[in-house]
């Protein structure tokens, strides 16, 4: 492993793929199903992009970056390195009752991605856990309409989150 595979560079082409996502969200709220307001795109080395929504699953929210991991997975094959995830809010790493599955960095950490590009960081989630570097757009605008997606839940999942953390270490600290 090189610094070079945590490296960003392209950050015009990025942040037109974040504008696209913005889009995407839009139709989403549009549409008849129950898409969430995040969405996750995987670009590998080859150009080769898949976006995805958050979605109801059979157990909570499946989250955006794994939609669009998963999807990429089915179309391609494995991640391969040097790919990069760009989603419109930053991976979540805390226990979370809504999602469906692992935490979105616990699935970044264990893939072969080592390069976030968000529109805007979560301020309820920790750092700490990722091993991947992750870079929020300097682009005013773009983080700003970001930030509006994720402020429609963030205030809730905030409250939730710290009510459910409380109960979940309560719970798991006594083993």
């Amino acid at each position: 492993m090189k610094a070079s595979d945590f490296e960003i560079r392209n950050y015009k082409k990025l942040d037109a793929i974040l504008l696209d996502l913005c889009d995407l969200v839009v139709k989403g709220q549009k549409s008849n199903k129950d898409y969430g307001m995040v969405a996750a795109a995987v670009l590998d080395p080859e150009n080769q992009l898949i976006s995805r929504l958050n979605y109801p699953g059979k157990h909570g929210r499946i989250h955006a970056e794994r939609a669009a991991l998963e999807a990429y997975q089915e179309k391609y094959g494995d991640v391969p390195e040097g790919s990069i995830i760009i989603t419109t809010l930053s991976p979540c790493s805390e226990h979370l009752d809504e999602r469906d599955g692992p935490s979105c960095t616990d699935l970044v950490n264990h893939s072969s991605v080592k390069k976030v590009y968000c529109g805007y960081t979560d301020p309820t989630q920790e750092e700490q856990q990722r091993h991947f570097n992750i870079i929020e757009t300097s682009d005013q605008e773009i983080r700003n309409k970001c930030k509006q997606f994720a402020d429609t839940f963030l205030d809730n999942v905030s409250e939730n989150m710290s009510l459910s953390n409380r109960l979940y270490h309560a719970l798991h600290s006594h083993k």
